[in-house]
C-alpha cells in the first residue's frame, strides 16, 4: 500500500481531524485507555529565535489541543488537557523552547484547570536520546522497549510539564506491541519518488491502524491532497532556501568580524613592542 507521510503538515492535519484516529494516536503513546477525547483548538505556529536573532532558527510547529477522559481505574476516571505537537525543523536547533499558559476548560458546568501533557513529534533527531518513544514525568521511560533511562535531554529538561516525544528518524521495526505498529506507520523509509510517499508493507490486523493507513493511503492518492502537500513542501524548500542563504551571510559576518579582531590584536601587540 501507498501511503502519505504522516509528519508533513498537510497530511498530520487530516490524520488528527479524525476523532478515532485522533483518541488511538494519542491513547497509544500516552500508554493510557481514552474513554473519550474531544478536539478544542488547532492550528499552525511559525517560530524563529527571538532573543537572538543571528542566530538561523525556522521551526513549523502544527498543534492540536484536546481534552480526554482518562481511566485510572475501576470506575475512576479524569480528565486531562493534550496537546500533540507536530514540529520541523528546517535549519538546525539552536533554541527550542516550549511555552505552555494555564487555559480553563469547563468540566461539570465549572470552569477548571486541568492537567497538562504534550505529544512531540519531532522531524529531527534528539542526541541524548536514541529511542523512537519517550514518555517523560518525573523520569525517562522508554515506551519501545519498556525500561527506564538514565539519561538527561537537554530538549526535554526544558520542558516544564509531562510529556512523550516521538522521534519517526529513529524508528526500528519492530511488531510486537500496538505501540510498535503505530511507530511503524511514522516510519521514514520505503519513500517513492519523494519524502511525500512511502510504501507500508506491513499486515494490518488492528483496526485503528487499518483506519490511519486508509486515511493516509487517500492522502497519498487524492488529487487535491497531494496537490496541498506539493504546495506545503516547495513552500518550505523555499523557504528553507532563504533561511540558509541567511545564514551563510551571517557566516561570513561573523568571520569578517573575527579578522577585524584578530587584525586589531595584531596591531596592539605591535605596538607594544
Amino acid at each position: 500500500m501507498i501511503i502519505a507521510n504522516p509528519i508533513f503538515e498537510t497530511v498530520f492535519k487530516r490524520l488528527m481531524r479524525d476523532k478515532e484516529a485522533s483518541k488511538f494516536i494519542v491513547s497509544t503513546l500516552l500508554g493510557k485507555p481514552i474513554v473519550s477525547i474531544e478536539m478544542k483548538h488547532w492550528g499552525t505556529i511559525y517560530t524563529e529565535d527571538e532573543q537572538d536573532k543571528s542566530q538561523v532558527l525556522a521551526v513549523r510547529v502544527c498543534w492540536f489541543d484536546f481534552v480526554a477522559t482518562i481511566q485510572t481505574g475501576d470506575n475512576e476516571y479524569t480528565e486531562m488537557w493534550i496537546e500533540v505537537q507536530d514540529a520541523l525543523i528546517i535549519t538546525r536547533l539552536n533554541r527550542c523552547i516550549s511555552e505552555r499558559y494555564k487555559r480553563k476548560d469547563v468540566i461539570c458546568g465549572k470552569e477548571t484547570s486541568l492537567p497538562i501533557t504534550i505529544i512531540y513529534i519531532l522531524g529531527f533527531k534528539l542526541p541524548e536520546i536514541a529511542t523512537a518513544c519517550v514518555r517523560v514525568n518525573k523520569n525517562y521511560f522508554d515506551a519501545v522497549h519498556e525500561t527506564y533511562m538514565d539519561v538527561k535531554s537537554h530538549f526535554i529538561e526544558r520542558i516544564m510539564h509531562d510529556c512523550v516525544v516521538v522521534q519517526p528518524h529513529r524508528i526500528e521495526e519492530r511488531y510486537t506491541t500496538t505501540l510498535d505498529n503505530l511507530l511503524n506507520v511514522f516510519l521514514q523509509n520505503y519513500f517513492v519518488e519523494d519524502q511525500t510517499k512511502k510504501e507500508y508493507y506491513y499486515l494490518v490486523e488492528d483496526e485503528n491502524i487499518r483506519r490511519i493507513t486508509d486515511i493516509l493511503h487517500y492522502c497519498a492518492s487524492d488529487a487535491k491532497e497531494r496537490a496541498r502537500t506539493n504546495a506545503e513542501i516547495e513552500a518550505w524548500e523555499t523557504f528553507q532556501e532563504l533561511l540558509e542563504s541567511a545564514e551563510k551571510d551571517n557566516l561570513q559576518k561573523i568571520k569578517q568580524q573575527e579578522a577585524l579582531l584578530a587584525e586589531l590584536a595584531r596591531l596592539k601587540n605591535t605596538k607594544i613592542k
